[in-house]
């Protein structure tokens, strides 16, 4: 209630005391009027002000890419550990992480387990937690949410993948736009998609494709402002999309980078790392 700031009915007031004490009501609504507009101008960031110095905000932190594709596994079981193979092979830089000393013994090829203390800041700072460019948590909802506010909060890190464990806990997860997979439910959709898109399915799961999707971003600042169609990018490459500052934009040949842009490209493996070479570096 404090950000409504009932300018009209403060106008409303002073106009019927104009009108209602002829002696002094003019000079009142006088007055009245100039601490509205005050309270307009200034009430709405001195309000915003306030909510983010007693850290009630709980908006995103500032992100960065380092040119290292790092993605932080937590969990051990069967499925995280093939998560993180994958995304190894893949070659993304792999920390992989448990909360739970039952867990010591697990192993993944030569990646060592870290065990963490705690779920909390101090924690997340030792495993140099701002590195990460995508986090999959698959612990508890209650342990996976509480990761997800601390890369939110603290490092903005923008892919937050989490297996659910009960699907009533998905709106929670989605206020911080956190990418969800039930289990229960999963398989279905998968389904689903290979019966209506055949070759679509095969190529998001790399089954029998020649061809791979991926995310790339624009570091280098010579790219800035030039249109896709000058880019020569290899011939079987395709820009799907590109994401900036929140927003999913669809590209056209007309479309012009900026740097700081995620692209979404399909190709062969040689022609995204052709791509990749011409953005990143």
């Amino acid at each position: 209630m404090a950000y409504v700031t009932q300018a009209g009915v403060g106008l409303g007031l002073a106009k019927e005391a104009a009108i209602a004490f002829p002696q002094f009501g003019l000079d009142f609504a006088t007055i009245m009027i100039s601490v509205i507009v005050l309270n307009q101008i200034a009430g709405p960031p001195l309000f915003k002000w306030v909510i983010n110095f007693v850290n009630e905000a709980h908006s995103r932190g500032e992100t960065t890419y380092d040119g290292k594709r790092d993605a932080f596994i937590f969990g051990t079981d069967d499925q995280a550990m093939a998560v993180a193979r994958l995304l190894k092979s893949k070659g993304w830089e792999i920390k992989w992480a448990c909360v739970d000393s039952s867990c010591a013994m697990a192993s993944l090829d030569d990646e060592p387990l870290i065990l963490l203390s705690a779920i909390d800041l101090e924690n997340l700072v030792s495993i140099d937690a701002h590195k990460a460019d995508a986090v999959v948590a698959m612990l508890s909802d209650e342990e996976n949410f509480q990761l997800c506010e601390l890369f939110y909060e603290n490092y903005g890190t923008e892919t937050l993948v989490v297996r659910l464990n009960d699907i009533s806990d998905q709106d929670r997860f989605n206020n911080l736009g956190v990418l969800t997979v039930n289990p229960g439910t999963a398989t279905v959709h998968l389904l689903d998609q290979f019966a209506r898109s055949p070759d679509a399915a095969s190529l998001l799961l790399d089954i029998e494709s020649d061809h791979q999707m991926q995310d790339v971003y624009v570091l280098d600042p010579n790219m800035h402002g030039i249109p896709l169609r000058d880019l020569r990018l290899p011939h079987d490459l395709r820009i799907v999309a590109i994401h900036r500052h929140g927003h999913d934009i669809i590209s056209t040949g007309y479309t012009r980078l900026r740097v700081g842009d995620k692209v979404t490209i399909i190709g062969s493996p040689e022609s995204i790392e052709a791509a990749i070479l011409k953005l990143e570096i």
